[in-house]
């Protein structure tokens, strides 16, 4: 192989010879690349990362390089850096982990996350207390940002959505109902399924959908920009500045939104009912005799928990965000798809609790 030769270490005569690592990559275990730098002045930070990245390349080939170096400039280069941890990170086949121990560090994965989420909600929980005793350190203006982003913000798609969930659901259930002649009571089954259920249910699917992975995404990146730990070096607690507005924001947007979107519901239901010849007049007075105050109450108290736990779950995945990548679109994954879990696990510990107590 024709001998590498270095004659000059500024970037613009480095940057010709980064193509000369192909011709390393064609080597086979046990062949050498010369690498003549005899009349090389002295080296550069341009020539000390080629000179790695070629050691790397032969490594990676089981080659070896072999110098002309009569000043001896590369010895303070192999001492100065850690060629055997380059080395080491060279791309090599991957390798299958055994089943137990992928099961087993999965197991370890798991405790860790766990164990990361409970600190995280220990301190958000302190931290409410504290704000509670000094409701001054609370910050309303990011607050309001906030609420405005994921409340008003997400009101035209969360209309559109309740208006469509109505229309559907009086379809559906109006076609089996109309066989017994019923169709009016349709207005109830809306009224209860949107106030009760749907609304509340549907509304924070789309809430993790939008803010949830807003929350991870913008926290997210102010890790890997470091921005967190500049606030933890001026002494400014992140679960304060950031994630205790955004919280409060989500718990607050929801109610709001699911009372436009249950409104929307009813809406589309009404139109569908009218198309089958039942007076708007005979529909409403049914969707005011279904909606009790104990039906309206439980939704929206089920519609604050669920915000409630997208705010957590978003914040929690943004703070856990790694600094990587990918570690951003990562965290905004985990938020939307843990706010989605924790959503339909709570609805469904609140529906078996409603079924005991016999409400």
């Amino acid at each position: 192989m024709k001998p590498i030769a270095v004659k000059a270490a500024d970037a613009d005569s480095i940057a010709r010879l980064w193509g000369e690592l192909r011709r390393v990559d064609r080597l086979r275990a046990g062949e050498a690349v010369m690498l003549d730098v005899s009349a090389l002045g002295g080296t550069t930070a341009a020539f000390e990362a080629f000179f790695l990245a070629l050691d790397r390349h032969a490594a990676a080939r089981a080659a070896h390089i072999e110098a002309i170096d009569p000043k001896g400039l590369l010895a303070p280069i192999r001492a100065r850096y850690d060629f055997a941890a380059y080395d080491g990170a060279a791309p090599t086949a991957r390798k299958h982990r055994p089943f137990l121990v992928a099961v087993g560090q999965g197991v370890c994965d798991w405790c860790t996350s766990a164990r990361a989420n409970c600190a995280f909600l220990g301190e958000t929980f302190a931290n409410s207390l504290s704000m509670l005793v000094h409701p001054r350190r609370f910050r309303f203006r990011d607050a309001a940002l906030a609420f405005e982003r994921a409340g008003f913000d997400g009101l035209p798609i969360t209309a559109m959505i309740g208006f469509l969930l109505g229309l559907i659901l009086a379809f559906e259930s109006a076609a089996s109902l109309r066989m017994f002649g019923v169709e009016v009571y349709v207005a109830d089954l809306i009224a209860i399924g949107l106030f009760r259920e749907l609304g509340p249910l549907v509304t924070a699917i789309i809430l993790a959908g939008r803010s949830g992975s807003a929350f991870a995404a913008e926290i997210g990146t102010m890790k890997v920009d470091e921005e967190l730990d500049a606030l933890t070096t001026f002494g400014l607690p992140p679960v304060r500045f950031l994630v205790m507005p955004r919280v409060v924001a989500a718990t607050l947007a929801m109610p709001f939104l699911t009372i436009f979107a249950e409104l929307a519901g009813l809406v589309g239901g009404s139109i569908v009912l009218q198309l089958m010849n039942v007076p708007a007049v005979v529909y409403w007075r049914h969707v005011i005799s279904a909606s009790t105050v104990f039906t309206v109450s439980l939704g929206l108290g089920k519609s604050a928990l669920f915000g409630l736990l997208v705010g957590l779950i978003g914040c929690s995945a943004g703070m856990r965000t790694r600094n990587t990548a990918d570690g951003v679109g990562v965290a905004a994954t985990a938020a939307v798809v843990g706010g989605i879990v924790a959503i339909a696990v709570a609805d469904g510990i609140l529906a078996v609790v409603c079924h005991l107590l016999g409400v």
